[in-house]
């Protein structure tokens, strides 16, 4: 270190002793000791915290006091007495619940809350106290500002050109069709630039390496080790971690390159499926903001931008608006994206190979089944039956939610019109198309029927139709996705719908199995 005289005129010390430059002046040369100087902890003042840890000493008895009024809170719509929530529940005057046990607390949206009723809810929160391996406990594109990759072997050991190319393969067979986030003819060309070498870029670097982590995540136990050598979970764990520092050496939060937010989307849709769903349910909240800042929530053609750039765009928005559901769903939470903040119209019915980057006007769109007809359809079902309670920025009300029924009516019938009567069940991937809509569907007719369930005072007071309506449907729920997982013609594509997790529905009926007496239904509803 420099003596103390030149550290204190900030002059460049020779570290001699005595230095140059004490020697010349004719000061006392003298070195600091071995040991740093005492750090200043920057403490608030004491009567600061106790004034804090009394606020919360009488936050916490408040939540107590409301939570054992079992004469207001009365028991719950699925005939389970309340315990320890934040208190009473009235249907249809709440918006989400807040659940607090033990030390731990968690907060519950709509739809979880309105089919789980009062359920215990904060065991079934993510595995925070599961012990993970550092290199997978965390997502690091998400919080880092940018820097290198941490071992530059990365690229040599995954972005192989002959594995890359096979892995593509796959891509196109298994998550295209799912995921139309990219052009594929336009990713083609960058694949085959990646495999000589041309022009190297972070940015496709991180997108290529998303898409093979996309593939490896599709693809069987025993195919993995003939694709990359490797088995299947080591590869999972691998090609994470490998996505996760590509996207970090890309900048991912500063970025202004698509490939980069393209790559971010592509990596967390397939990660919900073999990752933690939590940490890509926070890391969704990163990518909405990315989004926001290279404005993919405003519309291409009002910005001037070619009709291929804006229908790209479109793609991607939406993509995110429907990452963004399913993980606030998984969790139980709101949205972070909401209507009003974004005029971002839905795509066209096109196929993507019918884009090009030189057009000039887009051609007409299709009738029957595109590879972006499954993402219309989802949008349009979250457009309508999700956001247009919050379209005024306010709560739900009474007749909103009693006109719930019909209104998911309307929507499946416009969608029935439209879109699902022109698709071929002759076709494995339009099959899968149509059930994964009428898996949608009847999750809200699910919904639906407990909302009028819940429109009564109390239990006694609900039709016994309408207890057997919502039964029924929880029943089809499950039906439709078990096909889905186990349909053998459809198996490159069961990975998609296994992230459609249905834990709350099974919660409902076995809710409902525990007030209902032994009949057919129930005995039909404990074989499925």
């Amino acid at each position: 270190r420099s003596c103390i005289p030149c550290n204190r005129r900030k002059l460049r010390c020779d570290r001699k002793f005595p230095c140059g430059r004490c020697v010349k002046g004719g000061e006392q040369c003298v070195f600091p000791g071995p040991k740093r100087a005492p750090r200043q902890l920057k403490r608030p003042p004491i009567a600061e915290v106790l004034a804090q840890l009394r606020q919360l000493e009488q936050e916490v008895q408040l939540l107590r006091a409301q939570a054992q009024q079992p004469a207001e809170a009365g028991a719950s719509p699925l005939g389970h007495p309340l315990e320890e929530a934040a208190g009473p529940l009235e249907p249809g005057e709440r918006e989400g619940r807040l659940v607090v046990k033990e030390g731990k607390s968690r907060y519950v949206g709509d739809a979880p809350s309105a089919v789980l009723g009062d359920k215990d809810i904060c065991d079934a929160s993510s595995s925070e106290d599961e012990l993970e391996t550092p290199e997978t406990s965390g997502l690091h594109f998400a919080s880092s500002l940018g820097g290198n990759w941490r071992n530059h072997s990365l690229r040599d050991t995954y972005l192989q050109p002959d594995q890359m190319q096979r892995l593509w393969q796959v891509y196109q067979d298994n998550v295209a069709p799912l995921l139309a986030v990219l052009h594929v003819p336009s990713v083609e060309i960058m694949v085959r630039e990646e495999s000589e070498n041309i022009n190297p870029d972070p940015a496709r670097e991180a997108l290529i390496l998303a898409v093979c982590f996309a593939a490896i995540v599709t693809i069987p136990p025993d195919q993995c080790m003939t694709l990359v050598g490797m088995d299947c979970e080591k590869a999972i764990q691998s090609y994470q971690l490998a996505v996760d520092q590509a996207l970090v050496r890309a900048n991912f939060i500063k970025s202004q390159n698509i490939c980069v937010l393209q790559a971010a989307v592509i990596f967390l849709l397939c990660l919900r499926w073999r990752g933690d769903a939590r940490l890509v349910w926070a890391a969704s909240a990163v990518v909405v903001r990315v989004a926001q800042g290279q404005g993919i929530h405003r519309d291409g053609q009002s910005l001037g931008l070619s009709p291929f750039d804006s229908e790209m765009r479109r793609r991607l928005w939406w993509h995110i608006c429907l990452l963004d559901m399913v993980c606030s769903e998984e969790q139980g939470t709101d949205t972070q994206i909401q209507p009003g903040m974004f005029d971002t119209r839905l795509p066209h019915n096109i196929d993507g190979a019918d884009l090009d980057p030189s057009m000039t006007e887009l051609p007409p769109e299709k009738t029957g089944a595109t590879d972006i007809t499954l993402l219309i359809i989802q949008c349009d079902i979250i457009s309508e039956l999700n956001w247009p309670n919050r379209r005024n920025g306010g709560a739900r009300d009474a007749q909103s939610t009693a006109d719930q029924e019909p209104l998911v009516t309307t929507v499946a019938n416009r969608l029935e019109g439209r879109f699902l009567q022109h698709l071929d069940m002759n076709i494995p991937i339009q099959w899968v198309y149509a059930m994964i809509i009428r898996l949608t569907l009847s999750k809200l007719w699910l919904y639906a029927h407990y909302n009028k369930m819940a429109s009564h005072e109390s239990r006694s007071g609900w039709s016994q139709a309408a207890c057997d309506d919502a039964f029924q449907a929880a029943v089809e729920t499950i039906k439709f996705t078990i096909l889905l997982h186990t349909n053998e013609s459809t198996s490159q594509w069961a990975w998609l719908c296994k992230t459609y997790k249905q834990w709350h529905t099974v919660a409902f009926i076995l809710a409902e199995l525990c007030n209902r007496p032994i009949t057919a239904e129930t005995d039909h509803a404990w074989q499925v």
